[in-house]
């Protein structure tokens, strides 16, 4: 495959957000200290024929790997207690959550994001046994049709919820939460401060899209779905991985721990059980 040989103009601008998540996995990948160690991203930028440097990723790079990994672990944590585990990733993008977790025979794998997205996505993976990607808006109600229902799932949306308005994610929540018997959603639960700031930050600023989700309660999505239940509410400038961060980093991430509204401004992970 040539360098920079695939085109990628007919995208919309909520799918091009994924080219924001996907430099900063790459950009982590070269920094001293990565913390996802995600090389399929790298290779993946070297082959898109699209501008990353516009996007200006810079601080985001910190913030998006150490809520991915996050992610990740949290997957694997319900993998290992569910061998029969169905793990459903919203939004996917480009992303190469499938191959960093990799898991074991028995897990049913499915990524779901736009159709324009997933034709995109096939030119890097490769469906196989046990893991298969889905194109349809998250919104359609059919798309969960065919994955079972009666094996525990673990559900993951990483960076995709500011982009979906408040009456539609309740009806996502309130389909997945009622199609399984049983599992577990996850996610990064951006504030209300956190998606007006949103809008200021270059990357978003140059694809003009715009964030219209955030709350602050970390209860409150027990309102968008019955059977939903919090489980874990875990702050990113806390995880074991802010470690590896730059030293100022370290610095302001300590700062901003002394107080529980504010260390809540520098990201989150929320799970729910249901």
């Amino acid at each position: 495959m040539n360098e920079k040989c695939i085109n990628v103009n007919n995208l919309t601008k909520v799918e091009e957000t994924m080219f924001i998540t996907l430099y900063a996995r790459a950009l982590d990948n070269t920094s001293k200290n990565p913390i996802l160690y995600d090389k399929t991203a790298q290779n993946i930028v070297g082959h898109l024929n699209y501008d990353f440097i516009n996007l200006k990723v810079t601080k985001e790079k910190y913030n998006t790997a150490i809520r991915t990994k996050e992610l990740d672990d949290r997957i694997k944590r319900f993998i290992a207690r569910n061998a029969n585990a169905v793990v459903l990733d919203l939004g996917c993008g480009l992303d190469s959550r499938i191959l960093r977790v990799n898991p074991p025979d028995g897990v049913s794998w499915y990524d779901i994001d736009f159709p324009e997205v997933i034709k995109l996505r096939k030119h890097f993976y490769t469906e196989r046994s046990g893991y298969n990607m889905i194109g349809a808006s998250l919104l359609d109600s059919n798309w969960l049709s065919g994955i079972p229902s009666d094996q525990p799932a673990i559900i993951v949306a990483d960076g995709v919820l500011p982009f979906i308005k408040g009456k539609d994610i309740k009806e996502l929540f309130n389909r997945l939460t009622n199609y399984f018997q049983s599992g577990e959603i996850a996610f990064n639960g951006y504030t209300t401060l956190a998606v007006r700031l949103m809008k200021n930050t270059p990357s978003i600023k140059t694809i003009g899209v715009e964030a219209s989700m955030g709350f602050d309660d970390p209860r409150e999505p027990e309102s968008w779905a019955p059977r939903l239940k919090l489980a874990e509410e875990a702050f990113l400038i806390e995880s074991s991985y802010a470690s590896k961060m730059p030293f100022g980093f370290r610095i302001l991430s300590k700062l901003m721990s002394l107080s529980p509204n504010i260390k809540r401004e520098g990201g989150r992970i929320l799970r729910y059980k249901f």
